[in-house]
Parts: structure tokens; sequence; C-alpha cells
């Protein structure tokens, strides 16, 4: 997948996660915690897609924090601040720990001792793609000039993010181990596997098991999310399993890639990261307050698709196109305004 061309089933692999966050949430399926699991689909997907960027493409890491700070902040602090003013007209309780800690990208850290309050909960796994995305731009500063420095480097982030899952696991249990499960440290092995697939050359090449390998792979991560599965087990095998699926995608039997490039999976995938950010609210209030599930995700559909065309994709395009650039690098039109 050194390729950088745009690769259509991937937007559906993206669809398909959050399709599993959602189903999670709102209508979850006993015996699996599809919201688990759609957050680790997530995170194989952003260690390939940074590891195409940072180590093939070499993208100059001013532009790359550009674009990811385009990308993410416009579309994270709107959200944080309408909901706070939400909460502010509705006279509710406000914590200003969980609004500041998701703020700064550090409530997979900063947990409250209950269940959390506000909405924010979810940004645990957006601080966990932040805080990989730092080190995997450092790991590529500093091995471009070789590709087996790069597999060294990231195959050593890999195994020590591995041995500090197992040791959390000997040394902790309940919910002292689940917090400790959302640090990044942990948290980030899915990222970090994908990459290392990515730069061993895993998905690259087509291979004579390619007709049962995705599907194989994909039935062995859903499978070791099952709830009784230990969290090594369901982080190691299941992470490991989607990550070498997600780089092989392309070379899956035309039947699988076929369910990826269906459109409706595509088009959640592009609405994806809004849809993220806005179901939360509602599914506190189907699982706390008494919504309707279908209400809760009908909302969360209807304002994530909105919040992707008023929010997102216009403040992406804007920085994009300005941000960094010289004047004279700006549209005519816009230097004729200005």
């Amino acid at each position: 997948m050194s390729d950088p061309k745009h690769i259509a089933c991937l937007d559906g692999w993206r669809g398909a996660a959050i399709a599993a966050l959602l189903l999670g949430h709102f209508y979850p399926v006993p015996g699996i915690n599809f919201g688990t699991l759609g957050v680790n689909l997530f995170f194989v997907l952003s260690g390939l897609l940074m590891t195409r960027i940072l180590f093939v493409q070499k993208q100059p890491l001013g532009i790359f924090y550009r674009r990811r700070v385009a990308r993410i902040f416009p579309s994270v602090y709107l959200f944080l601040a309408v909901t706070t003013l939400a909460f502010l007209v509705a006279g509710r309780d406000l914590s200003v720990l969980e609004l500041a800690s998701a703020a700064t990208f550090t409530n997979n850290y900063i947990v409250p001792d209950g269940p959390w309050r506000m909405p924010f909960g979810h940004i645990w796994s957006l601080s966990v793609e932040e805080h990989a995305y730092v080190l995997l731009s450092l790991l590529a500063l500093l091995t471009r000039a070789s590709r087996r420095r790069s597999v060294r480097a990231v195959g050593a982030a890999t195994a020590a993010i591995s041995l500090v899952a197992l040791l959390y696991a000997w040394t902790h249990s309940g919910a002292a181990l689940s917090r400790l499960w959302l640090h990044s440290e942990v948290s980030a092995f899915g990222i970090f596997a994908s990459s290392l697939v990515f730069l061993l050359g895993l998905g690259a090449r087509p291979s004579r098991w390619d007709w049962m390998a995705v599907p194989a792979l994909l039935v062995i991560g859903i499978a070791a999310h099952w709830w009784s599965a230990p969290a090594p087990l369901r982080m190691l095998l299941g992470c490991g399993a989607f990550a070498l699926a997600v780089n092989r995608l392309q070379h899956a039997p035309q039947a699988v890639i076929r369910v990826f490039e269906f459109a409706p999976l595509r088009q959640l995938g592009v609405w994806s990261f809004s849809l993220y950010l806005w179901q939360q609210p509602f599914y506190q209030l189907v699982r706390h307050e008494g919504m309707h599930p279908a209400l809760g995700l009908g909302l969360s559909l209807l304002v994530g698709a909105a919040a992707h065309y008023l929010v997102e994709k216009p403040a992406r395009a804007w920085l994009n196109a300005h941000w960094g650039k010289p004047a004279s690098a700006r549209p005519q039109a816009q230097r004729m305004v200005g």
C-alpha cells in the first residue's frame, strides 16, 4: 500500500468502524463490545495511513501537523464549546476537569472517579491517536534515511507497548486495569502494530492465500473482542488481526472489497469523524436518561452529517489552503477580497 493514491475500500473500513461504534452504543450486542471493536478498527486504519504519509510520502512535519490540526481541532473545540454551552443553559453541573482534560487531549489519563458527567469521555481514543501521531512523526524524522531503521524503531515501540500492556494486566485488575487500558502506552498498540505491518511490507504483495486471509483475520479480530477474552488477548490478537487485515484489504477477494466499497458504508466513512464526536451526547441521553435508541441514533446521524458539511469540511479546506502559506501563494480571489 505504498501507492499514495486514494483506496476506496479504506473509506468503507472507516465506515465499518463508525458503524460498529454506533451499534455498540445504541444497540449493544450481548457478548461483544462493538464500541471497543470500532475504536480498534479506527486505530489500525490510522496506523496504516499515517505511516504511508510519514514514512513513504515523507511529508514534512510542519505540513503533517498543520493538516492534523486542520482536520481535528476546529471540530473538537466547537463540539466542546457547544456542549458546554448546552450544559450551562440547561442548568446542569459542569466539570471543569473533564472539559480541560478533553480540550488538552489528556482525558485518557485524567479520568474522573465515577462516570464522566459530561459527554467528553469518548475523546480518550482521539487522545491516543494524537499522542501516537507525535511519536510516529518523531520516529519518522529520525529514521527516514533508512527503511530498516524505521522498521526497527516502530518494531521497538510496538514491542514496548506490548510489554507494558502485559505488565499492567499482571499487576492490576478490575477498574484499575480498565483505567490503565485507556493510556496511550497501551491503547496505541493497534496504531503501531498496523504501522509495523505496513513497514514490513506484509500487505504489499498478493498471495495465494488472499482468498481467505482477510475474512479469516476479520473473524479472528472480532472473536478476540468477546466479553470474556482477557484484555491482553483482545489487544494483541484482536488488534493484531485487524492490523494485518487492513493492510491486506486491497488483496482481499472481490466480494469482500465490494462490501467495503458499498456506497452507504463509504459515506459513513466520510462522515465518521463528525459522527464520532457528536454521537456521544445522544449516547449518554439514551444510556442515562431514557431516550429511545432509535431517536438517539437518528439524531447522531443527522447532527454528525450536518457538522461534517458545516464545520469539519469547510474549516479543514480553509486552513489547508491558507495556513502556513505566504500571501503570494494564496488564491488570487482571496487576495483581491483582502
